[in-house]
Parts: structure tokens; C-alpha cells; sequence
């Protein structure tokens, strides 16, 4: 494997993934969906393609505390979906304008990666500013669309 595999694998697949998503999302939305119902029915999905993953990855460690930090993810995450479904139900907010806006947690993930993992010593500053910068001039053409 070399290292555009791994962008492919581990950047642009998740996007389109996380894309389709939250078409199907807003679909689920559009039709009517507590959010409880909504995380619950969220949460299966997840479930069925950790179940997928069990038979194809054959490493399996555990420890209970990586799995705290992975229980704190899935809280996370389904916060920010509660959130994200309440904006496209509650305020109508296309799906079109609330996804970009969502997607800018690349942002605080960098941020908190520089500062909890140092990561700013393998990183190009100048590339990562200006990525960063287009990424927020991008949050705001997209608001005002």
C-alpha cells in the first residue's frame, strides 16, 4: 500500500460515504423520525457494519479503556447528528448548506490534534493554514447559498 492508497482509503471514501449519509438522512428526517428513534436506528447501521468488519479484519484487540474512547466518539458523533437533524427538521435547513457547515469539525479535529498529539511537527504549517483558511472562506459561501 503507499500513500495515496491510504488518502483514497482513509479520506476519500469516508467523504463518500459520510456524503450519502446524509442523504439518507435527510430522507429519514423528510419522512418523520424522533431523534431517540433516529440514533437508535443510526446506531443498527453502525452495528451491522461493525459485525461486516469482524469477518474481514482479523486483528480484534480490545482494552476497556480505548473502548471508553470509542463510546465517547459514538456520543460525539450522535450529538452532532442530533443536532445536524434538528437543523434540517425544526429550521429547514437544506441538506445542501448544513453538511458543509457540519463538515468544517475537520477544523476542531485539527486544531485538538495539534494540541493533544503535537502533531504540528509533522505537519507542513503554511499548507495547513491555508487549507484551513479555504475550508472556513468555503463554511462561508456555502451559508450565504
Amino acid at each position: 500500500m503507499n500513500f495515496y492508497s491510504g488518502l483514497v482509503i482513509g479520506g476519500l471514501l469516508p467523504a463518500l460515504f459520510f456524503g450519502i449519509g446524509a442523504i439518507f438522512q435527510k430522507y429519514s428526517n423528510d419522512i418523520g423520525i424522533g431523534q431517540s428513534n433516529y440514533l437508535a436506528s443510526f446506531s443498527l447501521g453502525i452495528v451491522i457494519t461493525a459485525l461486516i468488519a469482524l469477518f474481514i479484519f482479523k486483528e480484534n484487540s480490545f482494552s476497556y479503556r480505548a473502548g471508553l474512547f470509542a463510546v465517547g466518539h459514538g456520543f460525539f458523533f450522535g450529538l452532532g447528528f442530533v443536532c445536524l437533524a434538528i437543523g434540517l427538521t425544526t429550521y429547514s435547513i437544506p441538506v445542501a448548506k448544513l453538511v458543509p457547515l457540519a463538515n468544517m469539525s475537520t477544523l476542531v479535529a485539527v486544531v485538538l490534534g495539534l494540541i493533544i498529539f503535537s502533531e504540528y511537527s509533522k505537519l507542513n504549517i503554511v499548507y495547513l493554514l491555508s487549507g484551513s483558511g479555504l475550508i472556513i472562506l468555503g463554511g462561508v459561501l456555502v451559508s450565504k447559498a
